[in-house]
């Protein structure tokens, strides 16, 4: 019996030393939700394992495959360390569309959240595609008053990605409090508060928020660092744009577009705010559009506002149109309030507002500088205000400044408000109290030399509503150069010795861009004898005629549309280049394809793992066309996926049940929200759950 008893001992403790390594093994490489067969019904279960497994030598990426889910709230990455080498990613499987639902319930809830984890990436761009597209879709829908977020970064969250998506809160017009699609706090963690490193949002569309769009906030002392907003999409929030808050140091908000569709918010609106309390560092604001703004009845817009205790801020390259409302508020295209804001460059922006005021008393400035803060900077900027209306002394006012000190140095601006009526309450420059009604009259002004002494007015001759300079303008070569910043508003190369003043630099011609191309992937194989067909789109942002040329392994082809077919006959590897040109500017993209021998593919249809496509037929087509093909593999969910000339999905078409193996889909020419397609080149190609076809070209006609 003692034999026994300590035979079962020693078995008892192999077992719990396996234990950890049988039941908690880290998770790695590709792991699949959703559609047959997968490792993951759900979203939630995917992040239950990864929380309780970690992540292993490699990393993991989960592929999300096509189709709509509906999840629970606040789905919480916990605890997870992944590393730079070791990432964690979800993304969509190959030619997917993901939709993600979640309705949240009670206050500081949230759709998605990354607490305490490194080196989490939410991609929505699809699986082995680089073209950016925004293929992953995630509502945040609100059913009660309390705050809650959409996707919510918390406290200890280092190296976070968000990008190519579309991130959507959805409220109804009566709720109050927060409603954010994108939060990084620190809030509600009791200890230990370490704050955020490196945290990027990039690409995304930011939709909705009953008061941000995209919220940051650290804790006192506990700083979010590093931090990249860039290249998204803001719009239709009720409040602020992107809100700068807390404890922010070495963020960088640049080329982002912030507006609103709606006919008016609910207050007061901001575009891009930035700083309360103890924001340090550079915060770098630059090349992003901000306009419509759409405040409500009797609230006012502003552009950029650098508000109390936030100090060395960069601001330049940014493009703000305003254009108040007839009842509106005091509004600024960019407001340095009172409080410790000093050592703030302002360089390089186009400034305007507009419109008519009936109201008494607001007034309105495309800058306003409200510190005596000896250390800021003005320059290159161009300041335009033409809006009109005298109810009760109301003001408009290109420049507003508290004091002739409000800055260190001010000087190669534009300032105007097309009109030298002393009598129009419209004025070049403002201090304190006094006002003057030209350039002129400011430069006069007591003890502001040498302030402005080089600036100019006028007509500046801009194009609406993007505010770039046309080819009269008087900017044109009238700037300085500010020592690193060599690009403009649209990163074309700024004039080394005499730039223009303003977010544009004028350029007499712009090279032609390439917008997308067919096939998505620049390094693919096929089989010998298969003919391929090659497309690209181009834009000229001059509008000049386009040339197009073709070349394999550098021989020109003789092809000179936007489209080239070839039947590769023979086995290796070839060099496919495109290049559009305006007649002196060029754009161009290559493919490398590897030619194997094999199955000669026929012009109809393309056989691999048993699946054949066929060419629509009528092609082209105005009223309906149908698409074939053949899947022997009957357990496989195939669709029919149809893209525009850019890339975007534009319909999913499932077959019609047929126990044959030859299936086919009828498509009538609208997208998925049955409205009617233009007439144009589309792209269709059959998608399984693991297949993707070769992509097809059908030409509809109106």
């Amino acid at each position: 019996m003692q034999k026994l008893k300590v035979s079962i001992g020693l078995t008892l403790l192999c077992l719990l030393m396996l234990l950890p390594s049988i039941s908690f093994a880290q998770l790695t490489g590709i792991k699949y939700i959703g559609g047959t067969t997968p490792d993951y019904i759900t979203i939630e279960s995917a992040i239950n394992d990864l929380n309780s497994q970690g992540v292993g030598t490699g990393g993991v990426t989960f592929l999300i495959r096509d189709g709509i889910y509906t999840e629970n709230d606040n789905l919480t990455i916990l605890d997870v360390t992944a590393t730079e080498s070791n990432p964690v990613i979800f993304q969509p499987d190959v030619g997917a569309t993901v939709e993600i639902n979640i309705t949240i319930t009670g206050d500081y809830s949230c759709g998605l959240k990354i607490h305490n984890s490194d080196y989490i990436t939410f991609n929505g761009t699809a699986y082995n595609s680089e073209n950016g597209s925004r293929n992953m879709t995630i509502n945040g829908y609100r059913n009660n008053d309390d705050d809650m977020f959409v996707f919510w970064l918390a406290n200890g969250s280092d190296n976070i990605t968000l990008e190519n998506l579309i991130i959507n809160s959805i409220s109804v017009a009566t709720n109050t409090g927060w409603s954010t699609p994108v939060y990084c706090s620190t809030y509600g963690i009791t200890s230990p508060l370490v704050g955020m490193d490196s945290f990027t949002l990039s690409n995304c569309e930011v939709i909705g928020g009953s008061t941000y769009g995209v919220y940051m906030d650290g804790d006192p002392g506990i700083q979010l660092s590093n931090f990249d907003i860039i290249n998204n999409d803001v719009h239709d929030f009720q409040k602020y744009g992107i809100f700068i808050f807390t404890d922010i140091a070495d963020c960088n908000v640049e080329k982002n577009e912030v507006y609103q569709t709606f006919d008016e918010a609910r207050s007061s609106v901001y575009g891009i705010r930035a700083g309360s309390s103890s924001c340090s560092g550079t915060t770098k604001i630059h090349n992003n559009y901000i306009h419509d703004l759409k405040h409500s009845a009797n609230s006012g817009c502003r552009g950029i506002f650098i508000t109390s205790d936030s100090h060395d801020n960069l601001v330049y390259n940014n493009i703000i149109h305003l254009v108040p409302g007839l009842t509106a508020n005091t509004s600024y295209c960019i407001y340095l309030s009172s409080g410790d804001n000093t050592n703030n460059q302002i360089y390089y922006n186009t400034l305007y507002m507009g419109g008519v005021c009936n109201r008494e008393y607001p007034d309105f400035y495309c800058i306003k500088i409200y510190k005596d803060a000896s250390d800021n900077i003005l320059k290159d900027n161009i300041l335009i205000n033409e809006r009109t209306g005298n109810v009760g002394g109301n003001d408009h006012c290109a420049l507003y400044l508290k004091t002739v000190t409000s800055f260190a140095e001010s000087d190669y601006n534009f300032l105007s408000v097309n009109s030298d009526d002393p009598n129009d309450n419209r004025y070049v420059g403002c201090i304190g109290s006094s006002y003057y009604n030209t350039l002129a009259d400011l430069q006069n002004a007591s003890g502001y030399v040498p302030r402005d002494v080089n600036s100019i007015t006028g007509d500046p001759d801009l194009s609406f509503p993007d505010l770039h300079l046309n080819s009269n303008s008087p900017c044109i070569g009238a700037g300085i150069p500010i020592t690193g910043i060599t690009t403009d508003f649209d990163y074309d190369p700024r004039d080394e010795t005499n730039p223009d003043i303003g977010a544009d630099e004028f350029i007499s011609n712009h090279a032609p861009v390439i917008t997308y191309f067919f096939p998505e992937e620049t390094a693919f194989s096929i089989a010998q004898n298969t003919e391929q067909l090659f497309s690209i789109t181009a834009e000229d942002p001059d509008d000049d005629s386009l040339y197009y040329y073709w070349f394999l392994d550098d021989t020109q082809q003789g092809e000179s549309s936007n489209e080239f077919t070839y039947t590769f006959s023979d086995t290796g590897n070839f060099v496919v280049k495109a290049l559009v040109s305006d007649g002196e500017l060029a754009d161009s993209t290559l493919w490398d394809v590897t030619v194997t021998s094999g199955v000669t593919v026929d012009d109809d249809f393309q056989l691999i793992d048993g699946i054949q496509l066929y060419q629509n037929k009528p092609n082209p087509f105005s009223g309906s066309t149908t698409i074939s093909f053949i899947n022997t593999k009957p357990t496989e969910n195939a669709k029919i996926k149809i893209y525009n000339t850019k890339g975007k999905l534009v319909r999913n078409l499932e077959p019609r049940i047929s126990n044959s193996k030859l299936k086919d889909v009828i498509w009538n020419g609208t997208d998925n929200n049955g409205n009617k397609l233009p007439t144009g080149i589309y792209f269709y190609r059959l998608v399984s759950n693991d297949f993707v076809s070769k992509t097809k070209k059908i030409v509809l006609i109106r």
